[in-house]
């Protein structure tokens, strides 16, 4: 058998459908349909149950939970008396070293929730800052105030609890109000986080403030300068996105880039089951307790290894990819030339330059090498 000891757990409910976000989630008119959730819920756990017994997985103990959403923080102590007797009662454990992470977002939570919840088993918050300048949370549709933010910071650091913040580049309007991504991130540090993760905003053609946009080179010139900003304070860029001190990497997430089995519960949530050199992607609709499989071949588990890797410090060794040693190393030479690389030793890592060019990095590969 096969073992699974991670989960994430999509929460689909917010306060208010931000006008940028992607993920799937709803306005509940009241309790019940979070009541509803919960029969969702359980109904979605033996479907998932039927999918590890097909392809011969068993829990384990878990070592990462992901709560994300959604808001998940408005499931309150009610989601996590619910949460911790669901599980116990499906006899799935925590190792002694479980990361337990809670997306909260700021202005919808209340302390005794948080409290419910560390009794739960959280250790971890990730906090949808996303900007530390009231302008543009209000470009951003985020229904909390900037002093709701300042208000969260504060709890958490008086706390010391364990926690990461989203913040974001490419905000609307950013070049018209000249923002200073550094100020702002300065202040974030002054609350002692222990995880940042950097997103660039993506948005659909009809997005309200397309118009609005920064330039690639303005959002490239703020990735940059926060990369700098944050290693030379002691953060390691581990992956595209996020940046950590020392030991705080995000476990859950890693097991993503690294291609290993995460499990999925929740409307649209995606989950993985790695078989070795294939795997089985399965995403949940958002109707009914039902999902839709994806079967990953050899060569696309390959490709996608690749890339995930790519995107992290571990980086990756060109032998465990290709076979045209002396293509490689032509390779490696054009991006190092080009300052796309931070090292070049048994295995290659990117620089933030090189985390910026990706796409390019990958087209590179794909021309040069035809089949992986």
């Amino acid at each position: 058998m096969k073992i699974l000891n991670s989960l994430y757990i999509h929460f689909p409910f917010c306060r208010h459908l931000c006008n940028y976000c992607d993920f799937y989630k709803t306005i509940p008119k009241d309790r019940s349909e979070i009541n509803s959730f919960h029969k969702w819920f359980e109904a979605s756990f033996d479907k998932h149950q039927d999918l590890m017994k097909a392809n011969s997985f068993e829990w384990g103990n878990l070592e990462t939970l992901y709560i994300g959403g959604g808001t998940p923080s408005l499931w309150g102590a009610e989601g996590a008396i619910f949460l911790r007797d669901f599980l116990k009662n499906k006899e799935i454990k925590f190792k002694d070293d479980l990361e337990f992470t809670l997306e909260v977002n700021p202005g919808s939570w209340t302390e005794e929730s948080l409290e419910e919840w560390k009794k739960t088993g959280v250790n971890r918050y990730s906090l949808g800052i996303q900007a530390l300048d009231g302008r543009f949370i209000k470009h951003l549709d985020r229904v909390h105030s900037i002093e709701d933010t300042f208000a969260t910071l504060e709890y958490f650091k008086n706390k010391k609890y364990n926690f990461s913040v989203d913040f974001m580049l490419g905000i609307p309007f950013s070049e018209e109000l000249d923002r200073d991504v550094i100020s702002e991130l300065e202040k974030v540090l002054a609350y002692n986080p222990n995880h940042i993760s950097l997103y660039i905003l993506t948005t659909k053609d009809n997005y309200i403030h397309k118009n609005n946009l920064p330039s690639e080179e303005r959002i490239e010139k703020e990735y940059l300068a926060v990369s700098e900003y944050l290693t030379q304070r002691g953060f390691l860029h581990y992956e595209v996105s996020n940046y950590a001190k020392p030991g705080m990497e995000s476990k859950h997430n890693l097991k993503y880039w690294k291609g290993e089995s995460v499990g999925a519960i929740g409307p649209s949530a995606t989950g993985f089951l790695s078989l070795g050199k294939e795997g089985i992607r399965y995403k949940w609709q958002t109707k009914s307790p039902e999902f839709i499989l994806e079967n990953i071949g050899f060569e696309e588990y390959k490709l996608e290894r690749l890339y995930t890797l790519l995107r992290t410090n571990e980086g990756i060794s060109g032998s465990d990819f290709f076979e045209d040693k002396n293509k490689w190393e032509l390779l490696l030479g054009k991006w190092s030339d080009s300052g796309y690389l931070a090292k070049r030793e048994d295995k290659i890592t990117l620089s933030s330059k090189g985390y910026l060019m990706m796409d390019s990095l990958m087209d590179d590969i794909f021309l040069n090498f035809k089949n992986l």
